[in-house]
């Protein structure tokens, strides 16, 4: 990546995943002369860098956000982040979020919002959050009802 854009910084990474801020004129049409390394068969069919050459093919990047712009992310520690990005390719589309946070079950997870993680960058406080699931013992299923820590042990 600093071969094609010696100014581009490394934001945070995940396990399979490598997120970079890039500031240049046309960073897509740099990226597509290159794409015999790259995956473009999950943009949208008419978009101008749909590619499904490389589909799915091992050792490919591909763009998670599917040539959407990402507008901010933040990123509190590994396998917790959240990402404000467009909805689709067009620059006017309306914004959504995509969070992940490790360890908290999707039900509680879709109470956390991207100004929640904002808040903890800006004031790291612990915050709990109620975690159901269900569960056995002994071949007996029950539902449980945990209080989990869900930003703890962060301190900037």
């Amino acid at each position: 990546m600093l071969k094609w854009f010696p100014m581009a910084r490394l934001i945070f990474t995940d396990t399979d995943s490598l997120y970079y801020s890039i500031e240049a004129p046309d960073v897509e049409a740099k990226l597509f002369e290159h794409r015999d390394l790259l995956d473009y068969s999950d943009y949208p069919v008419g978009h101008k860098y749909h590619d499904p050459t490389n589909r799915l093919k091992l050792g490919k990047f591909k763009c998670e956000t599917k040539g959407a712009s990402i507008i901010e992310i933040v990123a509190l520690r590994p396998k917790m982040y959240s990402i404000l990005m467009r909805k689709d390719a067009d620059p006017a589309s309306e914004t959504v979020e995509k969070q992940r946070i490790k360890g908290i079950s999707r039900a509680t997870a879709r109470e956390i919002r991207h100004k929640d993680y904002i808040a903890q960058l800006n004031d790291p406080v612990e915050n709990y959050q109620i975690n159901r699931r269900i569960g056995h013992k002994a071949h007996q299923l029950y539902s449980f009802e945990v209080c989990i820590s869900c930003f703890s042990n962060f301190s900037i």
